[in-house]
């Protein structure tokens, strides 16, 4: 079977189930993220975190083979043909967290990566790093769809847009932070990895892939699922 776990999020676990309190606060139960949990509060009482809003990173500055700082654009400048571009200087280091898509494009366009692409583009290779940009891999994601009893309580007339029930669920959560609201409507979380009495059962294609992507890496699922209260989609096609 699958045993429950505490955390499934923790990057150590690869097979277990947990009540996914994603974005909840465990000690008051209100719906959380990090804008609140962290950035507000850091902001108001240490005075040592700065947030720049609609601003695009273009490109890090490299200066004597170090990275000192970062360029940066709005995102929605007056002058469109011609945006005011801004230097931010960094004293220790820079952290580059821009997502999947967007961290190599930024590492590229600072002169990080393969130097005849980077030359292609017109970019002066600055770090002969050909891994950037490259095995991006998508992952699979299907939605298996599954019926409730009439009275069972779900998210399917609040994302079906009833106005009715819509009011009745804001004006609980606006009342005493309870109700549907009050929870991001994903009960659990699953990681799943086989066992090698079940690999033994599937064929060699597969034994073969899973062994060069999987064998080494313990704390990498095979596969990561959840249960989530409601179908998000067109209720018409089931």
């Amino acid at each position: 079977g699958i045993p429950y776990v505490d955390d499934a999020e923790d990057l150590k676990c690869a097979h277990g189930a947990e009540h996914w309190l994603k974005w909840i606060n465990r000690d008051t139960g209100r719906r959380s993220d990090s804008a609140h949990a962290y950035i507000h509060p850091t902001m108001r009482n240490k005075g040592n975190l700065f947030l720049i809003t609609s601003t695009k990173i273009d490109k890090i500055i490299v200066e004597d083979g170090r990275a000192t700082g970062v360029k940066t654009h709005p995102m929605k400048p007056l002058n469109p043909k011609n945006p005011k571009t801004r230097t931010y200087k960094a004293r220790k280091q820079i952290v580059v967290s821009c997502g999947t898509i967007s961290s190599p494009l930024v590492l590229q366009r600072s002169g990080f990566g393969d130097p005849q692409k980077l030359r292609a583009a017109g970019v002066k290779p600055l770090v002969d790093l050909p891994g950037v940009g490259r095995n991006f891999q998508d992952h699979y994601c299907f939605f298996t769809p599954y019926r409730v009893k009439p009275d069972a309580e779900s998210f399917d007339d609040f994302v079906r847009g009833k106005p009715e029930v819509q009011k009745r669920v804001f004006d609980q959560w606006y009342a005493n932070g309870t109700g549907p609201l009050a929870t991001n409507g994903i009960e659990a979380g699953v990681k799943i990895r086989p066992t090698d009495e079940e690999l033994r059962t599937a064929d060699d294609e597969f034994q073969e892939a899973y062994k060069d992507y999987f064998g080494d890496k313990p704390d990498k699922p095979l596969m990561h699922y959840s249960v989530i209260s409601g179908f998000f989609g067109d209720h018409s096609k089931i």
